[in-house]
């Protein structure tokens, strides 16, 4: 048993706050006076704040080793400080540091404006002004995509226009699909994974093969806990690491995961850069609005009483690998977040319990009484289960198919939530369980799904033949 009392802990818990006027000189140089107190006594002059922030982020790209000379590498913007904090120490390393960064930096901003439906002229208003940002501030290329039409990547030359153009039908048919999920935390994982896709899908076309993002260590940590309540643990190590290579193609990194969010808030304050942050679905809503929201809430506030909470929690993240025999090429991934699918029943574990309760409470009395019977239980096939709703099968008297083998068949089938759910990991299936209605997801999505069933079908009848 612990034996710490409450009388014990009393004392930590009643701290009296910092006394700015009892430090005098910074703690890493001893010479100048204080003007930043991190945590606790943790105090540092302007200069050695800086640096160490600076530092941070140049040993992060060292240790990894994860960058060569003359390699193109997407930087994704979003307007945020932490994305602007990172432009600028790109644009140190290169111009500035004795052992100069050779690769080279390209940026890429997403417009989020169809999330809130937004009129087309405040959009290119709010594009334009980060943009010019931008351009008279950082010598990198600029391009732009917005999240509804992620093929259509425009480059912007800095003259003040811009060649956008916003199809209203794009709009409504993702303002439609967000709006189709039932429960806040399901939407705003849905809009992560359509936000990844965009980067990468613009990453591509600027012929990138690498992706710098701003993610920084307290959205990490929250991302951690967050990630751990929605079941994400298959694939969480490639959430929060340095690494996120869930796409073969195209890498994600994130450089600034070391340095903390109030520290890059200091760095932009100190350098006088300008942010454009705008809202998301969570901006200004209560703690119970999302899962995410009441973990953000949660940890922040018992950081001010804890300063070394953040940084635990953070620490944590980077003892995660991922599974690498489930990131063997040809495996199959997940059709939302790209992840590996870890939803295999083959051996008794929870998710087979979640499934048959599932079966169970949502047949009721159409479930056939053999099912039922303890002696068959150990033999039942619960994927099988699972796909008798008359619903999901197509027409079976309908053999026609206009494919080539490849998984191409444009043949029209009705597709269920089921056949959806069966393509998803464990915790993109919660976020497909709340979808109201199959006929509003994204046009993409449901082409990628209808060509990966067609594919798996054609697998199932051929696997006998082969060798």
């Amino acid at each position: 048993m612990c034996s710490l009392t409450e009388s014990e802990l009393e004392p930590e818990l009643v701290r009296t706050p910092l006394d700015p006027s009892a430090i005098k000189v910074c703690k890493k140089c001893k010479e100048k006076p204080p003007c930043v107190n991190l945590r606790g006594s943790d105090t540092y002059c302007k200069t050695c704040f800086l640096t160490a922030v600076h530092h941070k982020f140049r040993a992060t790209l060292g240790k990894h080793k994860a960058m060569r000379p003359g390699e193109s590498v997407c930087i994704a913007y979003s307007g945020g400080g932490a994305s602007t904090a990172l432009l600028h120490l790109l644009k140190t390393g290169i111009e500035s540091d004795h052992k100069k960064l050779l690769f080279k930096p390209v940026v890429l901003h997403v417009d989020e404006g169809a999330i809130f439906k937004l009129d087309p002229k405040q959009r290119i208003e709010n594009i334009r002004e980060k943009l010019d940002y931008i351009a008279a501030h950082f010598p990198f290329k600029v391009y732009v995509s917005t999240l509804e039409q992620s093929q259509r990547v425009v480059e912007y030359k800095g003259d003040g226009e811009l060649d956008l153009e916003f199809e209203a039908e794009r709009t409504n048919e993702l303002y439609e699909s967000i709006e189709n999920i039932k429960e806040s935390s399901a939407k705003e994982e849905f809009i992560n994974c359509i936000r990844r896709h965009t980067i990468l899908e613009g990453a591509e076309k600027i012929n990138c093969a690498k992706i710098f993002t701003g993610e920084n260590a307290t959205k990490i940590s929250i991302d951690l806990l967050t990630g751990v309540s929605l079941g994400k643990g298959g694939n969480l190590a490639q959430e929060v690491g340095f690494w996120d290579k869930r796409n073969a193609a195209i890498t994600v990194l994130r450089p600034l995961r070391d340095v903390p969010a109030k520290e890059l808030a200091l760095y932009t304050v100190f350098h006088r850069l300008e942010s454009f942050g705008e809202p998301t679905i969570g901006t200004g809503k209560e703690s119970l609005f999302s899962i995410r929201k009441l973990t953000e809430d949660f940890l922040v506030g018992l950081q001010n009483d804890f300063p070394a909470t953040l940084s635990t929690v953070f620490k944590t993240s980077d003892k995660l690998q991922a599974h690498q025999e489930r990131m063997v090429e040809g495996n199959q991934s997940c059709v939302l977040c790209d992840g590996t699918l870890d939803t295999e029943v083959d051996q008794h574990n929870a998710l087979q319990a979640t499934q048959w309760s599932t079966i169970v409470s949502s047949r009721g009395k159409a479930l056939d009484t053999d099912d039922l019977n303890p002696a068959s239980l150990d033999f039942l096939d619960l994927t099988a289960l699972k796909l008798t709703d008359p619903s999901c099968n197509p027409d079976p008297s309908n053999d026609e198919c206009c494919g080539q083998g490849d998984g191409s068949c444009k043949t029209k089938k009705p597709l269920s939530k089921t056949d959806l759910m069966s393509l998803a990991c464990y915790s993109c299936m919660r976020t497909v369980s709340n979808f109201k209605s199959m006929e509003k997801i994204p046009r993409k999505l449901h082409e990628q799904v209808q060509r990966t069933r067609n594919r798996n079908a054609m697998k199932n009848e051929i696997q006998d033949f082969l060798l």
